[in-house]
């Protein structure tokens, strides 16, 4: 139950996140052509042409997977778009039928100076920004699959940031299982919801659900990351 709660309260914050994201990359990117997600002059070239082990490239994989997205959607508003346009879909319209980790590749595949105006937004380099929606893509997946997430590991671990950057968070620098485990996923989190709706009550919600961690053997907070005195950082506060 403990373990429930936690998978919502990241769902929560990842719904936010996302459509943050939506909106931050039909932006940028819509100004560079209605269609700029299709075409890898658009994007960043050397990443978006990166050869894939399985075949074909980074960017052509992207687009089976986004268009597979869309034929797969049953809202009106994509019927409705084909039966008075042609296709292909502007990316401000295409954004909608995206998961997260679908928007998380093609921000990792924007051009360069896209990746650098979105990054800016939440103060971030933007290194850092792909590498923290890439963690919380990867925390999605496992809550949206009701799989065990308290003490998960985590394959896709934050950067740590640079002072200037975030300063709340570069205490997940200090110890590795700050990063490995969900708790470095969760100061990831609190910050961008933080960015996003400075009024939310979503740390304070989560530092009361970690604070109280049921007493059971062989079960600590300390596994998931929270080490002792987590909830005096300034992320929490």
């Amino acid at each position: 139950m403990f373990d429930k709660q936690l998978r919502l309260l990241f769902l929560d914050a990842i719904e936010r996140i996302e459509v943050a994201l939506r909106v931050d990359l039909a932006h940028a990117m819509g100004k560079r052509d209605p269609c700029a997600h299709r075409s890898p002059a658009f994007l960043d070239a050397h990443r978006a042409n990166q050869a894939m082990p399985a075949g074909g490239t980074r960017h052509q994989n992207w687009l089976a997977k986004a268009d597979g997205a869309m034929a797969r959607s049953k809202d009106d508003w994509i019927k409705e778009f084909y039966a008075i346009y042609s296709p292909p879909v502007p990316i401000w319209m295409a954004v909608e039928a995206w998961d997260f980790g679908t928007l998380s590749w093609l921000l990792e595949m924007a051009h360069p100076n896209d990746r650098a105006a979105i990054a800016k937004r939440y103060g971030l380099l933007p290194n850092t920004l792909v590498s923290w929606i890439k963690t919380l893509a990867f925390v999605r997946n496992i809550s949206a699959h009701h799989a065990r997430l308290w003490n998960a590991g985590i394959v896709n671990q934050p950067l740590v940031p640079k002072p200037f950057e975030a300063p709340q968070l570069v205490h997940i620098g200090s110890d590795l299982e700050r990063r490995t485990r969900v708790y470095g996923a969760a100061a990831v989190a609190s910050y961008f919801v933080g960015r996003i709706n400075p009024g939310t009550s979503w740390p304070s919600r989560v530092k009361g659900h970690w604070q109280a961690f049921p007493v059971m053997p062989f079960a600590s907070p300390i596994q998931g990351g929270f080490l002792t005195g987590w909830d005096a950082e300034a992320i929490w506060a």
